[in-house]
């Protein structure tokens, strides 16, 4: 005893080993979160980053450590730390360096003796008379308190992103939207239209923008080409065995813009422009409004199932048109077909004899259903990627169109030349949200979309089983997507089914004619297309009455003003 204490012998090694755990252990913590979530703020007071609390304290252990205990020179930021951002790796880097040379500092210490400068009073130290050995027992008390705090703010953020199932969505949160799919209807009309999904947004997608957001990052982005080249290239790579030229890439907001874009540069009006019909109607309403006559290549059911569509025919009407570029969509919307290899290949094959430009929109690749598999159609050889831009965003797999950023990888020469010379921003520019969101999604979103896939199949499947049950209405399983196209020819609708399943069964689809021609000899109005994208028991009201209105066809009346879940 000595004055009433207790003394207790500290070896370095003793303060090294607590010292290590605890900066070992907010580095871990860092790596278990990630990129997004250690940039977030947790839901707590005055809270930080997990990423700005561990810069903070390495800037403890280089000021007390270094600075006071070492005497080396020090320029410290103290306020700067806490509003530090970035990826994680290099900052893990820079602790596990800080450990060591605290670890070269704390063995060259001399016990007892004086610090080599006075703390500053803004370094919010103990308000007492310190030795080197004080000061490290200080430094520790940070270390350790900060070690507790980024446990707690782990468990929060890890709590806060974890949703009980990616596709649970109440229809009361559905029907708060104010997107067009469920707003615009109104509240007696069940939504099955436009193509949106109804599932809550992906966590590492909320988690990247709350992170931008965080750091007030909206400001004018410093980037060296376009963000997502590469992000897009690795991408192809790991899911398709495709490796394009991230020089390649070019922004745009969305797929429909690609078109009007390449059309705009590479042809003129009476120029034709070759589509697989049925087609997407903005697509469609752009070539009419620009003046691009289409060259139709009507899909038709096949023998064996699937769809197919008349290779000679098109062919004849490729000669006869003036055609100058061919439109793939590939999946394909409606139909949800998946074009094979082989079919890509005579595809390819009519655009080199024909020096045809191949604008092949992939943006429903992420969704095939298995045994399926997309195949992009640049990677078929190197003169097909030479004529061919693809185009495709993560707005259709992570459901973000709104987000309006979409890229296209334009393999002609010519045409990056001349798009390039366009003056700057003409067809505006990257979204910086937009960004965020598809790196996150595209490096860290794939568990969340196999789950949304694997459920969009399951309601697939149990879509065909009540289909085959509705009278006069028949499917052709779509292979990938969540869109189905209903053939109503047989229902005796005597009107354009979309129209008529509004009025008598309270369902909003997507008009048969907006999309053309589905097939030689059918009409377009007796088409319809249902999107299966929501949950089981929306997807039942659904069908439910679309059911009973086959059954009656005596007109719809919603019970009441706005529609319970029961509804």
């Amino acid at each position: 005893m000595q004055d009433g204490y207790t003394q207790v012998a500290i070896t370095g090694d003793d303060f090294l080993f607590f010292a290590g755990r605890a900066v070992e252990g907010m580095s871990t913590i860092l790596g278990e979160l990630g990129d997004e979530l250690a940039n977030t703020r947790p839901g707590l007071p005055a809270a930080n980053t997990p990423f700005a609390l561990l810069t903070h304290c390495l800037g403890v252990m280089e000021y007390w450590g270094g600075h006071l205990v070492a005497g080396r020179p020090v320029r410290r930021e103290r306020e700067a730390e806490f509003h530090a951002s970035g990826p994680v790796a290099p900052l893990q880097a820079r602790a596990a360096r800080a450990l060591e040379t605290l670890r070269d500092d704390v063995r060259a210490s001399r016990p007892g003796a004086s610090l080599h400068a006075e703390p500053d009073p803004g370094a919010l130290g103990p308000r007492r008379e310190l030795t080197r050995d004080s000061a490290l027992q200080h430094l520790y008390e940070e270390l350790a308190q900060h070690h507790g705090q980024m446990e707690i703010m782990r468990d929060c953020l890890l709590a806060a992103r974890r949703p009980a199932d990616p596709v649970e969505a109440p229809i009361e949160w559905l029907r708060a939207k104010q997107g067009v799919k469920w707003h615009r209807p109104g509240p007696s009309l069940l939504p099955a239209w436009v193509a949106d999904m109804d599932f809550p947004l992906a966590p590492v997608i909320a988690d990247a923008i709350g992170a931008a957001l965080g750091r007030g990052d909206l400001g004018y982005p410093d980037w060296d080409g376009h963000p997502l080249a590469g992000a897009f290239a690795d991408r192809m790579d790991r899911r398709h065995g495709w490796r394009p030229d991230p020089g390649h890439v070019r922004g745009v907001t969305d797929l429909i813009q690609s078109l009007q874009l390449t059309l705009t540069l590479l042809t003129e009006p009476g120029d034709g422009v070759v589509a697989f019909t049925p087609s997407y109607p903005p697509f469609l309403r752009t070539l009419e409004s620009m003046r691009r006559p289409l060259v139709a290549a009507p899909l038709e059911p096949g023998p064996g199932g699937g769809w197919t569509w008349d290779h000679d025919l098109l062919e004849q009407r490729v000669r006869a048109q003036r055609a100058r570029i061919l439109l793939l969509v590939n999946p394909h919307n409606p139909t949800g077909k998946v074009f094979t290899a082989a079919e890509l290949r005579r595809v390819a094959d009519l655009a080199e004899r024909h020096d045809l430009t191949v604008i092949s929109d992939e943006i429903h690749a992420d969704l095939v259903h298995a045994p399926h598999r997309h195949h992009p159609f640049a990677a078929l050889d190197a003169a097909t990627a030479a004529r061919t831009v693809t185009v495709t965003s993560a707005s259709k797999a992570f459901n973000i169109a709104g987000l309006r950023t979409a890229l296209a990888h334009v393999g002609p020469a010519a045409l990056r030349t001349a798009w390039d010379a366009q003056p700057p921003d003409l067809y505006g520019a990257t979204n910086v949200l937009g960004v965020a969101a598809t790196r996150a999604a595209w490096a860290h979103g794939d568990p969340w979309l196999a789950a949304v896939t694997a459920h969009l199949t399951r309601q697939r499947d149990h879509l065909a089983e009540r289909v085959a049950a509705l009278p006069g209405v028949d499917l052709l399983v779509p292979e990938a997507g969540y869109l189905a196209w209903l053939d109503c020819r047989d229902a005796g609708l005597g009107e354009e089914a979309a129209d008529w399943f509004r009025r008598n069964a309270g369902v909003e689809l997507s008009a048969g004619s907006e999309f053309g021609s589905g097939a030689v000899g059918v009409v377009a109005g007796s088409r319809a297309r249902l999107n299966f994208a929501t949950t089981r028991e929306v997807l039942d009201l659904i069908l439910d009455r679309m059911a009973a209105s086959l059954g009656k066809g005596n007109g719809f009346r919603p019970p009441e003003a706005h529609l319970s879940a029961s509804g």
